[in-house]
């Protein structure tokens, strides 16, 4: 089964590896899913990938240049394409419709965190020049362009929390909106306030993605989508890529017993597609970026994935939307 992921967090894997004095970051792309990651060539492989996207990830409570952090992983993302020939960049739609022929693996460039931008609308346009097709705009800090719904570190963020509701796109976000949607550089709402979410609605006329976000009917956490966002995403023509992290799968009022496991992804991917179609459901693993009790390891363990959503009465054509068509036909008509 072919295997389309809207996100994962590896470049920064990769970059902190690097930092650490790890040695050539290409070279250990080839083995780092046994070491500390998720994602790596073996496993893209033997999860018979279609296509990766990769995130360029920023935390902007770590300090430093987020610019800076950002271009160290456009770098590290070229420097895998060079140093293996099976990956192949997608950037445009003739792109994507020549990937299922081609042999090769897509590797698709994102960005999980707008304040790399520095508020520059230039810098924004130089990273779709350097091959960005997708941007959230937040991670968990507000910035010049919006709000999340919840900070690290910040009492009133924490398990069960209200979401963000008064805090949405501030005027920089919605000039960020409006030339991303000339550039066809996708929206990613995932970690965006709720209000944002509605502003970015209110805001944008072209289909818009959540990479990486559950069902918050089923696990109560802000990160996940509204019965009424996912709704508004499917009548978009919008994309909503499920994720693999415990947090928000999980609902036990237990924090600290948090469990990843394939039924509840097939729970919460039931949910979502009835509440928005059996379009707008992809998915979004997230690998790299989460770590606990995870029944899906790495790349390798998607056709795990693939058995238990037939288990859970998944047909094999809805089963083949989930995995890579609902994406492949997305992305061919909106980038």
């Amino acid at each position: 089964m072919r295997v389309w992921d809207l996100h994962c967090d590896t470049l920064s894997a990769l970059r902190h590896t690097q930092q650490a004095g790890g040695g050539d970051v290409a070279a250990r792309f080839a083995k780092i899913a046994t070491a500390e990651g998720m994602v790596d060539m073996a496993g893209l492989q033997a999860g018979d990938y279609l296509l990766q996207c990769f995130a360029c990830f920023v935390n902007l409570g770590e300090g430093g240049s987020p610019l800076q952090t950002a271009m160290e992983q456009v770098d590290i993302f070229y420097r895998l394409l060079d140093a293996y020939p099976a990956l192949t960049q997608v950037c445009t739609p003739q792109d994507v419709a020549a990937l299922p022929g081609s042999g090769k693996i897509g590797a698709m460039l994102t960005v999980e965190e707008g304040g790399c931008c520095l508020d520059s609308l230039g810098v924004l346009r130089d990273l779709y020049r350097l091959g960005v097709r997708m941007m959230t705009l937040t991670w968990n800090h507000k910035n010049g362009l919006a709000s999340p719904n919840n900070v690290p570190g910040d009492p009133d963020t924490v398990w069960p929390c209200a979401p963000n509701t008064a805090d949405g796109v501030t005027e920089k976000g919605r000039q960020f909106l409006a030339e991303m949607e000339r550039l066809h550089m996708l929206v990613d709402v995932s970690h965006l306030s709720d209000a944002g979410f509605w502003d970015v609605v209110n805001c944008t006329k072209r289909p818009f993605v959540a990479s990486h976000s559950n069902a918050r009917a089923l696990c109560g956490h802000v990160r996940n989508l509204t019965d009424a966002m996912i709704k508004t995403i499917g009548t978009r023509g919008g994309l909503i890529g499920l994720n693999y992290c415990a947090a928000f799968l999980d609902a036990n009022p237990d924090r600290t017993q948090l469990k990843s496991r394939v039924a509840d992804m097939a729970r919460h991917a039931a949910y979502i597609i009835q509440q928005g179609g059996e379009d707008v459901l992809a998915l979004g693993s997230d690998f790299d970026g989460i770590e606990g009790d995870l029944e899906l390891q790495s790349a390798a363990d998607m056709p795990k994935l693939a058995q238990g959503l037939a288990e859970a009465g998944f047909t094999p054509r809805l089963i083949e939307k989930i995995f890579y068509k609902n994406a492949l036909e997305f992305y061919k008509n909106n980038l």
